[in-house]
């Protein structure tokens, strides 16, 4: 095997979670990036950043920056610039 075979890669990807406000978009994160689930309800202002790293077969590290971008930005004129650039977009539903 050679030495770059051996060396790790790293990856990062950007995940945006959007939806309307108080259907669960940091609760999903904070479950997906920490592993915790918070009990009371806490309005997200602008936007929220978590990452999560994971390590895949292959030596690849991958850095997930989960991007939770509150409700009340969804009309707001920085939700265009939010989403630039992303991998991932997750819209979250009311239940």
């Amino acid at each position: 095997m050679s030495d770059s075979e051996e060396e790790s890669q790293d990856k990062q990807l950007k995940i945006v979670v959007v939806g309307d406000g108080a259907s669960g978009k940091t609760s999903l994160a904070t479950r997906f990036a920490q592993e915790a689930f918070g009990k009371q309800y806490k309005q997200t202002i602008g936007l929220d950043f978590f990452l999560k790293r994971i390590s895949l077969p292959g030596n690849l590290n991958v850095t997930l920056q989960v991007w939770d971008i509150g409700g009340q930005t969804l009309g707001g004129k920085m939700l265009d610039k939010y989403v630039y650039g992303a991998h991932v977009r997750a819209h979250r539903e009311p239940q």
